[in-house]
């Protein structure tokens, strides 16, 4: 991390829409360089998920229903906490998120148990979210709450698919590699053509490698993800069918209304009808 980023910082983004408030917020963040023996605490009401990561150090995480030793590199999410320590073993670099929404226990239900997740590997995703966070409020005196929940949700998809997919087979780094670039730059993939020339293997070899560790295809995988990012979108009672269909990385409006209804069962309009916009839920997620 730059130099600030080491140092003690409070985030609070600003608050997105009620709509995408109710589908995921993040509205703190916390930088905890923190000396053996140090104390950090706070309370998350019902609803709200905690998630910390040891960057560099061990760090212990507890509430009255969860209690976990991490390592570096590793994150704990704690779901409806009430009052949470965060207590460092040595000396090191903390972080501590705070999310809020629905689409929470709907992408980690699977990760999810007794309230509470560890991600052996999450360190690096919130790291990473934390300093763009850290960016946006240098920037603009405060972060955006849309880009904070956009944020959150480039997150919890890094949390929970790769995990999946090394829970089928030992881990690949060309598939981590593949995994990361289409969590951050599916808006802009061409394809798996293109993927698989900047991870510099042919199509058809990282096409084999991704099944076989996956159970899915890169260009599925890609697509499901672009449907997932457009079922948010679709949630702003100000947004259109074309934006929706360029911002989440389809070609037009009518091919992303045919892969829409392919994916889901319905088509666009179709979906928001049974998914009211203002204070709705999401449905049909099978990432």
């Amino acid at each position: 991390m730059p130099p600030r980023q080491t140092e003690k910082r409070e985030i609070r983004p600003a608050a997105p829409d009620t709509t995408v408030q109710g589908l995921l917020a993040l509205p703190l963040a916390h930088v905890l360089p923190l000396s053996a023996g140090t104390r950090f605490s706070g309370y998350g009401k019902t609803g709200d998920y905690i998630l910390s990561a040891a960057v560099q150090g061990n760090l212990t995480v507890s509430s009255h229903r969860q209690y976990a030793l991490l390592h570096p590199g590793q994150a704990f999410l704690l779901g409806s906490p009430g009052e949470y320590l965060l207590q460092a073993v040595s000396d090191g670099l903390y972080l501590l998120v705070q999310l809020q929404g629905e689409l929470i226990p709907r992408l980690l239900e699977e990760r999810l148990s007794g309230g509470g997740a560890l991600f052996s590997a999450g360190a690096a995703a919130v790291r990473e979210a934390v300093l763009s966070l850290a960016v946006l409020e240098d920037e603009q005196g405060q972060a955006p709450g849309a880009s904070a929940s956009a944020l959150a949700y480039a997150l919890l998809l890094k949390l929970r698919l790769p995990a999946q997919a090394a829970e089928k087979i030992p881990g690949s780094p060309l598939v981590e590699s593949a995994l990361a670039i289409i969590q951050e730059e599916f808006p802009f993939l061409e394809g798996v053509d293109e993927l698989a020339e900047r991870l510099e293997v042919s199509p058809a070899h990282l096409s084999r490698v991704f099944g076989k560790k996956t159970g899915i295809s890169p260009g599925k995988y890609i697509t499901r993800v672009r449907i997932e990012y457009a079922k948010l979108l679709l949630q702003d009672p100000d947004t259109t069918i074309a934006y929706v269909a360029e911002a989440s990385g389809f070609a037009n409006a009518n091919y992303f209304a045919k892969v829409f209804r392919r994916e889901t069962g319905m088509s666009p309009s179709e979906y928001l009808e049974s998914t009211p916009r203002q204070g709705g839920r999401i449905a049909h997620f099978g990432i």
